[in-house]
């Protein structure tokens, strides 16, 4: 290092010069010699990467029992995450749940009572959070991230027991390290057969579900943070032959992807938007035939949509390669195969176990 031009700089022009880089290369440079490390771990570089760096939003596809197939739109390149070893955490015993800020949440599996843990995998950090209040039994759940406070908080609306008729939602406040209860409620659309997610946007949580006794189908739902409230938002679904739906956030837009299945046949994959002022299911785009015929998707498969920013990724439990489709120009892209992966998909035997969350490494977001 001592002949290197790097050691005649500044350190705070080669702070600048690094928080150009992306974090993978980040990652890298952390392991050349003492002195990168250092100058890439401080305090000031975190501060100035996080402000300068353009921010590098990820599709988590699938996962095996060591890493986390993570796909990335800017620079066409997969990044095989070895979430589980950098976190701590046994893929046995854990369940990834959601995502938020650039980091993840997993819930424990096979367990008496729900445990969820945060982790950061770029900063090998993660935080056991306190038991929840009451709630032994998780029904929905969800993330929000605050990058001003570096903050955020987790939704989770579940039941005592499981065969209780009333709903309890709990929201866990990082600032404070604590679950706090918001309220209780007996409407039968909150009766779930499993887990839902909810995604956030404009100061509420969204899900779509299908209750256990409503005979209206999937339903859409949301919840206040201000009111701390459900509201079943009354909206009809686009079909009623919908398959496989998701609810999707992109660019401050509420989308809903899924399949029309008819006569054990998927006829489309379609793409529609809420329209806020008529309070109605507007479809955008329909997948070509011939892109459609590709995926090969019989009726009986899961399909598994992910919205980051512009982009909406399309996933199926067989089949390796997904697919991407740009609102922008409407067009769709085939991802390149992970070839990284070879190995672990010959030991799955043709399935993959999907993930369907979209996320943004961070050097600053604290568990």
């Amino acid at each position: 290092m001592a002949r290197s031009p790097w050691h005649k700089l500044p350190e705070e022009l080669t702070e600048r010069v690094f928080a150009y880089l992306p974090i993978s290369s980040v990652l890298q440079c952390r392991c050349v010699c003492k002195q990168w490390k250092t100058i890439l771990t401080s305090h000031n570089f975190v501060e100035l990467w996080t402000n300068l760096t353009p921010k590098n939003k990820w599709f988590l596809i699938y996962h095996s029992s060591e890493v986390v197939a993570a796909y990335s739109p800017s620079s066409s390149r997969w990044n095989n995450i070895p979430v589980y070893d950098r976190c701590s955490l046994d893929s046995r015993q854990v369940l990834l749940m959601a995502s938020a800020g650039g980091l993840l949440c997993f819930r424990n599996r096979n367990a008496e009572y729900p445990t969820l843990i945060v982790c950061n995998p770029v900063t090998k950090t993660r935080r056991v959070l306190p038991e929840m209040l009451q709630i032994r039994y998780i029904d929905i759940m969800g993330m929000v991230a605050d990058k001003t406070t570096n903050s955020y908080k987790i939704l989770v609306t579940g039941t005592t027991e499981s065969t209780t008729d009333e709903s309890i939602t709990e929201v866990y406040d990082s600032r404070l390290g604590k679950w706090i209860h918001q309220c209780n409620s007996k409407q039968e659309f909150l009766q779930f057969w499993y887990e839902v997610h909810a995604v956030w946007l404009e100061g509420s949580f969204y899900c779509l579900a299908m209750p256990i006794t409503a005979s209206q189908g999937y339903r859409l739902l949301t919840y206040s943070m201000e009111r701390r409230e459900w509201i079943d938002l009354d909206v009809k679904m686009p079909s009623t032959d919908l398959r496989c739906p998701s609810l999707l956030i992109c660019q401050g837009r509420l989308l809903l992807t899924g399949k029309i299945v008819e006569c054990h046949s998927t006829r489309s994959i379609c793409i529609w938007e809420l329209k806020k002022d008529s309070m109605q299911w507007v479809r955008i785009d329909v997948m070509p035939g011939d892109v459609l015929s590709k995926i090969h998707l019989p009726y009986f498969l899961i399909l598994q949509c992910q919205g980051n920013n512009n982009l909406i990724c399309f996933s199926t439990h067989r089949g390796w390669q997904s697919l991407i489709y740009d609102l922008r120009d409407r067009s769709w892209q085939w991802l390149p195969e992970n070839r990284a992966y070879t190995q672990t998909r010959s030991q799955l035997n043709g399935r993959n176990n999907l993930v369907g969350m979209p996320y943004e490494p961070s050097l600053a977001a604290n568990v």
